[in-house]
């Protein structure tokens, strides 16, 4: 069943009010027509009388069968007039009267225009056949056959003028529901079910409903149902590819309905199925417009939905606004990090955060009614009441905090604001942030931070080594063994050639020669000590490589930047990174034509191992198997070489994307990591060496950092020189 009939039948119920009576009455006498016309066939005998009684039977039952399913194809106004023909045949026309007057009635208030044409037909076919077939009188046929027309028309009249009633009082209900659901809804998810069941309900011929969030120069889908379907949310496109006239209307009780080949390039603008009419109100908060409603329509709908759209839309912005503000001001105060006091004029505490809780050690109900003044240290009160009352905007006042005498002082940063509420009533807005630990915390966490890069490092290598070291410990007592076997093999070619020319003494040796090397199995020590010692000889230059990538990362360098390379320095990072790597993902590395780089070769190779473990970490959070790291270097023509990182791991969500380079923010696990890698590779590249950090990322896909260092070295003299000879 497609989705317009899906719709339809969903919306017929609540509009068919007035006309689901009428079609009632007329289905009742058709169903009641067999007891008396089945008993007009009992004067009748042969073929005729037993077609017309199968017809009476057939008849009202396929008239019930449309009747409960509201619906009647087209082609069956042929079929049925079939069947009162024959029923009017058997009976002699007499009895069949009533019959046809109640199914041309109770058929036209079914289906559109064309469909009452083929009725016409019909109808005059069977006053053709009665004239021609049956020998009826014209004068007796001629008139039935106009005052069924005629009630072919009044009732087609009739049913679209039950319809059009029935619309527009659904329309007023359902509006009217749709209120108190925009009340009653306590989230913007909430809000937007509700308004999209309201727009399915707008007219049988909608296929869709969405609401578009408008983001500066981009449209956002943030509401979907039906045959757009779940897959379009999240989905951006281009606000300024709208046409024209619904960008005119995007304003407040704006409305657009479009049809043609403007609906069609609408749809392909919002990446909808191709639809020929579309109709658009904007949601408008403040006299500006922030989203759009859009309706898709199979057909032109029946009637002016202007008022109904535009009064739902309305009353949609009007909640989402509400509780967007609300959301974000709870979202805001409740998860703030920082202590916030609103406290009255006099200093009378009225509300507070669950972070000035915290930081205070109490119940936020502890709080509520005590001075605030009497929070702070006496000798800190002072200037934190005069910061409070400057013309000029409030600065951050270090001072003591705590909420009972035997409670130690927590050292914070705190701003004063006074305020006007809406009543006109003052009060003070007290804001606090506990610094008390914070340098000594950041010196602690950033030693922290190489001791575990170092720790990281050394059971990583350890483990590397272990693996050669292994078949190499492996082959050397094969080796070992292999020459005792062969020893004694030697023991007994030496005895064969003590036997001498003795023939009994010489093939007695031979014999004992052939079972030596038979037991040792000769052919398979032939084969197998070469690929030993080929795999042992492997096994030394993997150990002699990873020690050699060890003494290259850890070089402790010197204060100076030098010239470096960097390719050779990431590849010997990726190789003393492999233990965090090679069970979560494969390394695809493109190394670009790279000239040597002023740098401090320790930090750059500290900030790649860096993203290249963030990397692998994020790759192993996102549980899809394994995955790849790609690493890549160019130089750009402006003198700088890039260094990217790339991870298909879980990627960056965007309410964190912002905080990623915070110190001690971490989306790790307790335990799992201290907030100061990327911290510390943003300083690294910036402070350090003068570049850049920056950083792409989609959420579950991947995430890409990018690392932009001048080839000279900032503030370094050769810098200028060596950016012109690298480009």
């Amino acid at each position: 069943m497609d989705t317009a009939t899906v719709l339809a039948q969903r919306w017929l119920p609540g509009i068919d009010t007035m006309l689901g009576q009428v079609r009632t009455l007329f289905v009742g006498v058709l169903l009641a027509w067999p007891v008396f016309g089945l008993w007009g066939l009992s004067d009748t005998s042969g073929d005729a009388a037993v077609a017309g009684a199968v017809a009476a039977v057939l008849f009202p039952v396929w008239i019930f069968i449309g009747y409960r399913r509201q619906r009647f194809p087209a082609w069956s106004w042929i079929v049925e007039g079939a069947c009162v023909c024959l029923i009017a045949e058997a009976c002699d026309f007499g009895a069949t009267i009533g019959l046809i007057f109640a199914w041309v009635c109770f058929r036209s208030l079914y289906g559109e225009v064309r469909e009452k044409y083929l009725a016409a037909t019909v109808l005059c076919a069977l006053a053709v056949v009665a004239i021609v077939v049956y020998s009826a009188e014209p004068r007796d046929a001629v008139p039935l056959l106009f005052t069924a027309l005629l009630l072919v028309g009044a009732n087609h009249v009739l049913a679209r003028g039950c319809i059009a009633r029935d619309r527009v009082a659904y329309r007023r209900r359902t509006m009217a529901s749709v209120g108190s659901g925009l009340v009653a809804a306590t989230t913007r998810a909430e809000a937007m079910e509700v308004t999209m069941r309201a727009a399915l309900q707008m007219d049988r011929a909608v296929t869709a409903a969405l609401i578009f969030k408008i983001a500066g120069p981009a449209l956002r889908v943030a509401a979907v149902t039906d045959e757009a379907g779940v897959d379009t949310l999240g989905w951006v496109t281009e606000y300024d590819r709208l046409p024209e006239v619904i960008r005119a209307e995007l304003r407040p009780e704006g409305y657009a309905i479009i049809e043609g080949p403007a609906a069609a390039e609408t749809t392909e603008v919002l990446r909808l199925p191709r639809r020929d009419v579309v109709a658009v109100a904007p949601l408008t908060a403040n006299g500006h417009a922030f989203g759009m409603l859009v309706l898709t329509f199979d057909r032109p709908p029946a009637g002016d939905l202007s008022d109904a759209m535009v009064t739902l839309a309305d009353s949609a912005a009007l909640t989402l606004d509400q509780l967007l503000s609300r959301t974000r001001l709870g979202i805001v105060v409740e998860y703030s990090p920082d202590t916030l006091i609103l406290a009255a004029e006099a200093g009378s505490i009225r509300f507070v955060n669950p972070a000035a809780a915290t930081l205070l050690g109490c119940q936020s109900g502890d709080l509520l009614g005590r001075n605030l003044w009497s929070l702070v240290n006496e000798e800190d009160l002072t200037k934190l009441i005069d910061s409070g009352s400057a013309e000029a905007p409030p600065t951050a006042v270090p001072c003591r905090l705590r909420a009972s005498a035997d409670a130690g002082w927590a050292e914070v940063e705190a701003l004063v604001k006074r305020v006007t509420e809406h009543d006109g009533s003052r009060s003070i807005v007290f804001t606090a942030r506990d610094v008390s630990d914070r340098h000594q915390l950041e010196l602690e966490l950033r030693h922290a931070q190489k001791l575990e890069s170092v720790g990281r490092l050394a059971a990583g290598i350890a483990h590397e080594i272990n693996t050669p070291i292994q078949f190499v410990g492996d082959n050397v007592r094969f080796m070992e063994s292999a020459f005792a076997d062969l020893d004694r093999l030697l023991t007994a070619y030496r005895e064969l050639v003590a036997a001498g020319p003795d023939p009994a003494g010489f093939e007695a040796a031979r014999q004992k020669v052939d079972e030596v090397a038979s037991e040792i199995d000769m052919d398979f020590l032939m084969e197998d000590i070469p690929t030993a010692i080929s795999q042992t000889l492997e096994g030394v230059v993997r150990v002699a490589n990873i020690v050699r990538a060890m003494k290259a990362f850890g070089h402790p360098g010197t204060e100076e930047k030098s010239p470096s390379d960097l390719n050779e320095a990431i590849r010997n990072t990726l190789v003393v990174a492999a233990n965090e790597i090679k069970y979560v993902a494969d390394v695809e590395a493109d190394y670009g034509d790279l000239p040597l780089v002023y740098c401090h070769l320790g930090d750059i190779n500290q900030v790649v191992l860096n993203l290249v473990v963030n990397a692998a970490h994020a790759i192993g959070s996102a549980d899809r198997g394994r995955g790849t790291i790609r690493v890549r270097t160019r130089l750009d023509d402006d003198g700088y070489v890039t260094i990217e990182v790339a991870d298909t791991g879980t990627g960056v969500p965007p309410e964190i994307a912002d905080r990623l380079f915070e110190p001690f923010f971490t989306t790790k696990e307790v335990g799992s990591g201290t907030g100061q890698g990327l911290p510390l590779v943003r300083s690294l590249v910036t402070d350090r060496h003068g570049g850049t950090i920056d950083f792409t990322s989609t959420e579950g896909q991947g995430t890409v950092f990018t690392v932009r260092l001048p080839v000279g070295g900032a503030g370094d003299p050769q810098h200028g020189d060596m950016a012109e000879a690298a480009v």
